[in-house]
């Protein structure tokens, strides 16, 4: 019996006692980087931390049915992304497109604004750049456009400067786009008086290699002053001033002299005036 209790303590006592494992530390408790415990060098993904740099360049004035341009540039801070640039109208997206771009490259992005002229749309251009493996947001940038109207330069002419009844009045008109291409589309034309009364209209008159041409035969007793030459093309309004001015062409009187006959054999005509 007096061995049993021996042997019982003995048993307690080894369940007492455990060994002193060495060579293992307990990472939580400590201050170090766990990239310094593994020994890994991240210093490119330590770069990518940091926010991304990057340049947009974009003019605040956008034009109807045009192309908008978008030049983005990443700097050496920015890992290799997915650039999109989006043109919105009221909040509704109407155009977007997007490049691929590694660091230290610049890229031109291409939007087509849509036809429209009225300017109580609110456009926002919005530039966002997404990781090329997680698809994570990394950037965003939104800023307000400024809508016109005027797409084209319009150009009108006329065969003369002052008008008088019954001259025939010819106009030209050239009509480019901003990038210097001609317009292709129709155009309205109209005539009027000083008062502002529409005298002639052509509607939607198709241009020639962009050139649009009317002719107007003034009355006999038009009135006097400053008429206007309205073109109109997709709400973009040009006009031009002509005067009209009651006059009369002066009248000369000629005399002719010359011999009473003249014979076939002779080549030329002596004639004095």
């Amino acid at each position: 019996m007096k061995n049993l209790n021996s042997l019982g303590f003995l048993v307690g006592s080894l369940l007492l006692i455990y060994p002193k494992v060495t060579g293992v530390r307990d990472i939580t408790k400590d201050n170090y980087n766990i990239d310094e415990i593994d020994d890994v060098d991240n210093r490119l993904w330590n770069a990518y931390r940091r926010r991304p740099t990057y340049l947009i360049l974009a003019s605040r004035i956008i034009r109807p049915s045009s192309i908008y341009q978008i030049v983005v540039n990443l700097y050496a801070e920015a890992e290799p992304m997915r650039v999109k640039a989006s043109l919105s109208r009221d909040g509704v997206e109407v155009s977007g497109s997007d490049e691929f771009l590694s660091s230290l490259e610049a890229k031109s992005i291409l939007l087509q604004v849509p036809e429209g002229n009225s300017q109580e749309y609110s456009y926002k251009l919005r530039v966002e750049g997404f990781s090329q493996d997680s698809a994570a947001l990394l950037f965003q940038n939104e800023t307000r456009l400024e809508f016109t109207n005027r797409f084209l330069a319009i150009i009108i002419s006329t065969n003369k400067v002052v008008f008088t009844a019954l001259h025939t009045m010819r106009v030209r008109a050239v009509l480019l786009r901003t990038d210097l291409l001609p317009y292709e589309e129709v155009a309205d034309i109209f005539i009027l008086d000083p008062d502002q009364f529409i005298i002639r209209k052509w509607h939607s008159k198709q241009l020639n290699n962009g050139v649009l041409t009317a002719d107007f035969e003034l009355p006999e007793f038009p009135k006097v002053g400053f008429w206007t030459i309205r073109v109109v093309a997709q709400g973009q309004i040009e006009e031009k001033k002509v005067k009209v001015e009651k006059y009369y062409v002066p009248k000369f009187e000629t005399f002719v002299s010359m011999p009473a006959f003249h014979f076939p054999s002779e080549s030329h005509v002596e004639v004095i005036v």
